[in-house]
């Protein structure tokens, strides 16, 4: 069973352009993962005026999950409930809503802006292929991969903003996404797609680390060079040879524990 998923690392507060549309339309890709509060601009300076026009940014999120004709996982939005904020991201198939999934462990900027944690997580079958969503600091925590694990999850997708570090090296920037994202792969058995936005959000600019990742490498990478750019990753993933894998691994010996910390002080 093949599938195909597209990473679009974009620029913050932009919508796609029809000439972006129409070259993702062409991939007759399954799956597009949009970043972390992607459509976040400059008009908007925190995230209770961003929870203001939610409804604007999931009107906008269900329209282009129908011209695409995919499932979008649509990024993050944030949301108003009761006196409580929390960072969502909406799962849009083809144009209807079917999950939303609040970010259960907000980094510390969130969490002195009002931003809640999520309680649960979400996990959803679609067209036979079983996936999950994780935001950004999310990926701190080892519960949530041995979670995906349990369910059987074939792609965790991770909608994330990066904060931009002048002084970060290449090797950092290499070590950072194997402490987390391919190890949590390894840790999970399933494929994680990363995308991150680039630009800025809330006046600090952002770098784009976006990335496919399989329990036994890298599968696709954003070069490095390219990270205050737009890019579209697309990758043809292949859930049998996953599942494959899976199998064999828990025939052989349990998945070896990767040592992950808790919420580190590092933001990706």
């Amino acid at each position: 069973m093949l599938t195909k998923v597209v990473a679009f690392q974009a620029r913050m507060g932009q919508t796609l352009s029809l000439a972006e549309k129409i070259h993702i339309f062409k991939q007759r890709p399954d799956f597009v993962c949009l970043p972390e509060y992607c459509l976040l601009d400059d008009s908007v300076g925190d995230y209770r005026t961003a929870a203001l026009r939610k409804r604007e940014y999931i009107e906008y999120l269900i329209r282009l999950s129908d011209e695409l004709s995919t499932c979008l996982i649509a990024g993050t939005v944030a949301e108003a409930v009761d006196d409580r904020l929390y960072n969502a991201c909406y799962v849009i198939n083809r144009g209807m809503p079917i999950g939303r999934y609040r970010k259960r462990y907000p980094v510390p900027g969130e969490l002195s802006e009002g931003i809640s944690p999520g309680e649960k997580g979400l996990v959803l079958e679609v067209e036979g292929i079983r996936i999950s969503v994780l935001i950004c600091g999310d990926i701190f925590y080892r519960d949530l991969y041995d979670e995906a694990r349990r369910e059987r999850v074939d792609i965790v997708f991770v909608p994330t903003t990066s904060p931009y570090r002048p002084a970060d090296s290449t090797s950092a920037r290499r070590e950072r996404d194997r402490k987390y994202f391919f190890a949590l792969a390894q840790r999970s058995v399933a494929y994680v797609v990363k995308v991150c936005g680039v630009g800025k959000i809330f006046g600090r600019p952002l770098q784009g680390r976006s990335l496919i990742a399989a329990p036994w490498d890298f599968v696709s990478q954003v070069d490095f060079s390219s990270q205050s750019e737009k890019r579209i990753l697309t990758e043809t993933l292949d859930i049998s040879e996953l599942r494959e894998f899976r199998e064999k691994l828990e025939r052989r010996k349990p998945v070896i524990r990767d040592q992950v910390g808790s919420l580190s002080s590092q933001i990706i």
